[in-house]
């Protein structure tokens, strides 16, 4: 594992190799065997999403608990990284397909610290996740650009990963993705005692996400 940046100084830092390009691999396989193996694909999955500008393929730790425990087994060495101490929030799965862009965002009080994880490419080609370099109060309406905003490009591999202040600064994909289908994992987390800690574990998320739920199959 190698750390590239100061995250305490610019608020993002990439982390070369936080898993093997094996293990970052065979987390989407295992995911993808497991709902064969209940009936179900990646399509079920499939919602509108404000950020995208088709249907996204999204996956919550709520209800596919590896994630969750994925999600927890990182908090150690991201409290190491961020030199806070951290309880997680929240984490989803997402594939993106080729094509598709991640509208400029900041994120919700849960996502205070929050990081990017490259899974899988299908066709091997690095999609850039970019930072912006303007502190952000609070949630700002989604744009298709940064506008003037000077932003940062990182590039990743499968097994790499970019820890960002998600609530501090605006980030996205606004170069279309070039390979057929992407495989992401977003891992987010608070700090203990912090202005965000009620978000820890991210009951309100949850509530929702069943509500959303229930609504489908009623």
């Amino acid at each position: 594992m190698r750390i590239e940046g100061d995250y305490a100084a610019d608020g993002y830092a990439t982390i070369r190799g936080l898993v093997p390009p094996e293990v970052a691999s065979n987390l989407f396989r295992q995911l993808q065997l497991d709902l064969q193996a209940a009936g179900k694909s990646f399509a079920s999955f499939s919602q509108e999403h404000a950020l995208t500008p088709r249907p996204t393929i999204e996956i919550s730790g709520h209800f596919y608990r590896p994630l969750t425990t994925f999600l927890w087994g990182l908090t150690p060495i991201v409290s190491q990284m961020t030199g806070a101490d951290l309880l997680p929030s929240y984490d989803y799965f997402r594939i993106y397909h080729e094509g598709d862009v991640c509208r400029v965002h900041s994120d919700r009080p849960s996502c205070e610290h929050s990081m990017s994880l490259t899974l899988a490419y299908s066709d091997d080609v690095p999609w850039p996740l970019e930072i912006g370099s303007r502190l952000v109060a609070g949630d700002e309406p989604a744009e298709d650009d940064f506008g003037g905003e000077p932003f940062s490009a990182v590039a990743m591999q499968p097994g790499d990963a970019v820890l960002y202040r998600g609530v501090d600064l605006r980030h996205g994909r606004t170069q279309p993705n070039p390979n057929r289908w992407s495989a992401h994992l977003f891992l987010f987390w608070v700090e203990r005692g912090g202005s965000f800690a009620e978000h820890a574990f991210d009951q309100l998320r949850l509530k929702s996400e069943l509500a959303r739920v229930d609504a489908m199959v009623s």
